[in-house]
């Protein structure tokens, strides 16, 4: 059983070697720690030297930015062949149990069909002094619908197998719609699969001011987040765009059930029928206060 480790690196000097030597004390041993490095001008390629001296399951290559999204998606698209694929960020630590615990998890499941495994985390500060171990009130939701609308986990928790990794790089995140790569991954994996969530964390968030994509444990700074995305309009359309793209790459082969659902995320704004429909789906809901600002962001043509 062959399993891959999968790091994207932007002057991530600072934090790096705290994460690399925590991936190199994981209880089951990654075979390869690819990484890919996207463009850094401080020292990170100087550390990946280092670690590639060390051990030489630490491989990298240098790239040109391309953000995130760009990053991940080379990394899955060009890396061999394995059973089990996981996603790391430069500036997290995982506990020693990480790799184990999603194994095990996915061992247990139909191999046959895409897996995505995905755990809780402790979000810390900068120093790793925990914050708090649980984010997300929408962390139960594995089902295909809330996909469209809600992101359950971080990528850094992200383990899946090879039949998710073939089903995922025929969406091209640098060609389609991709605000970022994990959101891709996520709803690709339930739409065709099964996404595993284990109740427990076994990885450290850390939070500092270079976070590419941060969370908070402060619902205020988490609400206020929402508001200024809202108004400069970062996140405008990004589920109804990304809907157009699974729809358009996707749709021929997903069940007429999801297929409907994608067409009218796609295309409720110019269509009162789907609007309605959209808004009064059963299957979006969540019973929290989620719901009243997903109704809203919907009413003003903006999910």
């Amino acid at each position: 059983m062959k399993l891959i480790v999968l790091m994207s690196t932007y002057n991530g000097e600072k934090y790096l070697r705290e994460q690399l030597d925590s991936l190199l004390a994981q209880e089951h041993m990654p075979d390869k720690i690819v990484v890919r490095d996207d463009g850094s001008s401080d020292g990170t390629l100087t550390i990946l030297e280092e670690y590639r001296a060390r051990d030489s399951r630490i491989e990298y290559r240098k790239g040109e930015n391309r953000g995130p999204a760009g990053s991940f998606y080379e990394l899955i698209r060009d890396c061999e062949d394995a059973e089990y694929y996981a996603l790391c960020d430069q500036d997290d630590v995982w506990m020693p149990d990480k790799l184990s615990a999603a194994v095990e998890a996915l061992k247990k499941e139909d191999e046959s069909i895409p897996l995505l495994y995905c755990s809780r985390y402790t979000l810390t500060d900068e120093k790793l002094n925990p914050i708090d171990s649980n984010v997300s009130p929408l962390y139960n939701y594995s089902d295909f619908p809330h996909s469209l609308i809600y992101h359950t986990a971080p990528g850094c928790t992200f383990v899946f197998n090879h039949k998710a990794r073939e089903k995922v790089i025929s969406y091209d995140m640098e060609k389609e719609y991709c605000l970022i790569h994990d959101a891709i991954i996520h709803k690709v994996v339930c739409m065709f699969g099964k996404m595993i969530l284990d109740p427990a964390s076994h990885m450290y968030y850390r939070q500092h001011r270079n976070n590419e994509i941060g969370m908070s444990a402060d619902k205020l700074k988490v609400f206020s987040g929402r508001i200024r995305r809202f108004l400069n309009g970062k996140s405008r359309n990004y589920r109804s765009l990304t809907a157009k793209a699974l729809l358009r790459i996707y749709g021929k082969e997903c069940s007429a059930e999801n297929r409907e659902l994608l067409q009218t995320l796609a295309y409720y704004q110019k269509d009162r029928k789907l609007k309605k429909r959209l808004l009064n789906d059963e299957r979006l809901k969540t019973g929290t206060v989620n719901d009243l600002f997903f109704r809203f962001l919907v009413l003003v043509n903006y999910i």
